[in-house]
């Protein structure tokens, strides 16, 4: 028998981030929509600069939502990640990004783009939360380059 929870990697995250579209209907996870046809849906309701950042960072953006809570309305992207909390992870627990994800969603905030964590606990029994926190560099730290990486200095 196999255990989710137990696994490593890539396929924990992508089920952590259907786990998070679940509970944000209106958010696109970018790995599950054509590039294509977003811009041709969406591409409207951007301005010149998000819609050729959004284009140029597709694959490295997790989500985009709209926010219509406030005005004028943002563009909010999330990084997700997955976290085992029923190992009760320690109180210094980070979260890790590459390099190149930290320059990207730096560079989004400095071009007006809302930028939030989506962290999804793994609760026991199937269980689930998501915890949505602002993007802050004291939340998170550059591991080390990826092969896909564009940049491989070190933080």
């Amino acid at each position: 028998m196999y255990n989710l929870k137990e696994g490593k990697g890539t396929y924990k995250g992508l089920i952590g981030e259907c786990m998070f579209k679940l509970t944000k209907p209106h958010a696109i996870v970018t790995k599950f929509f054509n590039k294509r046809k977003y811009s041709e849906i969406f591409g409207g309701k951007f301005s010149e600069f998000e819609k050729d950042f959004v284009d140029k960072n597709w694959f490295s953006i997790d989500a985009i939502e709209f926010d219509y809570s406030i005005k004028p309305r943002r563009v909010v992207l999330y990084e997700i990640k997955t976290v085992n909390e029923y190992k009760n992870p320690s109180p210094n627990w980070g979260i890790k990004m590459t390099l190149s994800t930290h320059q990207t969603y730096n560079e989004a905030l400095k071009l007006g783009f809302d930028v939030k964590f989506a962290i999804v606990h793994l609760l026991d029994n199937w269980n689930y939360n998501i915890e949505i926190i602002d993007f802050n560099k004291s939340k998170y730290y550059i591991d080390k380059p990826k092969l896909y990486d564009k940049n491989t200095a070190t933080f």
